[in-house]
C-alpha cells in the first residue's frame, strides 16, 4: 500500500528539496510523485529553479523515470539536479523525446570522479581531472577529460553519432559507450603506464580509438 509521506516538497535556498522515504519501494514514490506533482501543477507552473533528491539512494534509471514524471506533469524548468542520496553529481535536464537534441550546455566538473561518482549531462562535459574506475559520465554531447580515462564514459547519449570522448590518458578499463554503439574494455593493465592521450569516435557503424601518438608517427 503506497504511503502519501513517501514523497515530500520543501523549498530550500537553492531550489526544491524532494524528500523520499527510505522505507517505501520506487513505484509507490513514483506514483506518489506523479499524484502530488499532477495536483500541484499549477504551483510548479513556468517556473525555473533546482532539484535536489534526499532520502531513499537512487540509481541512475530511477533519477531518470523520475526527471521524466516531473517534466511530463509539470511546466518546471530545471536548471539544477542534484542527488543528495548518494555519491553522485548530476547535471540532468530530461527529454520528452528520444530524438538527438543539439547539445548546447557544458558542464565543467573541476575536480577527479571517484568511484560510485556520476555526473549525467544535458550537453558536453568537459572533467578538470580524472575519472576513475567505477565513476560514470554519460552527456548527450561530446565528454572531453582533462586527466586519465579509467571509468565509464557514455557521450551521445540522446543518439548523436557524431559526438566524441576525447582523454589526456586515455585508460578506459570499463564499457564506453557513443549514441548507441558500445565497446567493452578488457579491465586494468590494457594500456601501460605512460600518460596517452587519445579519443574515441563513430566510423562506419561502430567506435574507433586513436592515440594522439600514433597520428604523430604517422607523419
Amino acid at each position: 500500500m503506497k504511503k502519501n509521506n513517501a514523497v515530500i516538497f520543501k523549498g530550500g535556498k537553492s531550489g526544491i528539496i524532494v524528500l523520499l522515504d527510505e522505507e517505501a519501494s520506487f513505484e509507490d514514490i513514483s506514483v506518489v510523485l506523479r499524484d502530488k506533482v499532477r495536483s500541484a501543477s499549477g504551483f510548479f507552473s513556468g517556473s525555473s529553479t533546482s532539484l535536489a533528491f534526499k532520502g531513499k539512494e537512487l540509481n541512475e534509471d530511477e533519477i531518470v523515470s523520475l526527471l521524466k514524471i516531473i517534466d511530463e506533469e509539470t511546466d518546471l524548468s530545471l536548471t539544477f539536479v542534484e542527488d543528495l542520496t548518494g555519491p553522485v553529481v548530476a547535471n540532468i535536464s530530461p527529454e520528452k523525446t528520444t530524438a538527438p537534441k543539439p547539445a548546447t550546455d557544458t558542464y565543467f566538473h573541476k575536480h577527479s570522479l571517484r568511484n560510485g561518482q556520476t555526473i549525467i549531462q544535458n550537453g558536453s562535459v568537459v572533467v578538470l581531472g580524472d575519472v576513475n574506475h567505477g565513476a560514470e559520465v554519460v552527456a548527450t554531447g561530446n565528454v572531453l577529460i582533462f586527466g586519465a580515462l579509467r571509468g565509464m564514459v557514455h557521450a551521445g547519449s540522446g543518439g548523436d553519432e557524431d559526438a566524441f570522448i576525447c582523454a589526456m590518458d586515455f585508460q578506459p578499463t570499463q564499457i564506453m559507450r557513443i549514441a548507441s554503439e558500445k565497446v567493452q574494455f578488457p579491465g586494468e593493465g590494457w594500456s601501460d603506464s605512460t600518460i596517452d592521450p587519445g579519443f574515441a569516435f563513430i566510423k562506419d557503424g561502430s567506435i574507433h580509438v586513436k592515440f594522439i601518438a600514433d597520428n604523430l608517427e604517422d607523419k
